[in-house]
């Protein structure tokens, strides 16, 4: 019975955050046509880059460092601690995200709190902020929406559609780090989106490694 319970819990909860997906890509959509002065400037409510040198990918929420054997606890409430902040988590997406060729397509919202990686993905704190060049990293569930990272190869192109714009970025490298390893998160000179989830896609309990998708401005 208890089986049970926990596979209906995370389903329901799957099928909320598909919903919720929708929603939010709809509401970004809404909000961005016309854009005017009269709309949100998101980026400017966001944290600022600051230095992350020193940090590690332990200090993540607790779904990309230590993702439970618990289905129920993978889409159901977790903490989150260390230097990603909670802010505004009922907040529009801050940017649309895609990838047509695996198809992918999820709203980044302007934190990683647990409801908003559940219905798409987070903006990580001290990377850049959208538009404004530089290194911006985007976090999300491995058995989530980030799942289908699994398919994505290097030439394959992203699109980051933000109030302002939308910028194709080309997938440069792929590569799987040690939790330790945070310097796909440094600052960069040429705009890049830096994609981050758990490795391996498929195991059972905390995942030991981290998997990132680096693309380049066009």
């Amino acid at each position: 019975m208890v089986g049970i319970a926990m596979v209906t819990l995370y389903f329901g909860a799957r099928i909320i955050g598909e919903v919720e997906r929708k929603q939010g890509i709809e509401a970004f959509v809404q909000a961005r046509a016309p854009v005017s002065p009269a709309y949100p400037d998101f980026a400017a409510d966001l944290v600022k880059p600051n230095s992350i040198a020193g940090q590690d990918f332990q200090s993540l929420p607790a779904l990309l460092a230590s993702e439970p054997a618990s289905v129920s606890q993978e889409w159901v409430g977790s903490p989150t601690d260390g230097w990603l902040a909670t802010p505004g988590s009922d907040s529009l997406p801050i940017v649309l995200l895609s990838v047509a060729r695996i198809g992918l397509e999820v709203p980044v919202f302007g934190d990683t709190s647990e409801r908003n990686l559940n219905r798409g993905a987070g903006w990580v704190e001290g990377t850049a902020a959208p538009d404004d060049g530089g290194n911006m990293a985007i976090a999300a569930h491995r058995d989530g929406y980030f799942r289908a990272l699994k398919d994505v190869v290097v030439g394959d192109d992203l699109v980051l559609e933000s109030m302002q714009q939308k910028t194709i970025y080309r997938v440069t490298e792929i590569s799987i780090v040690e939790p330790s390893d945070t310097s796909s998160l440094f600052p960069t000179e040429t705009a890049t989106v830096t994609l981050v989830t758990c490795y391996p896609f498929y195991f059972v309990g905390h995942a030991p490694e981290r998997y990132i998708v680096r693309a380049v401005a066009l």
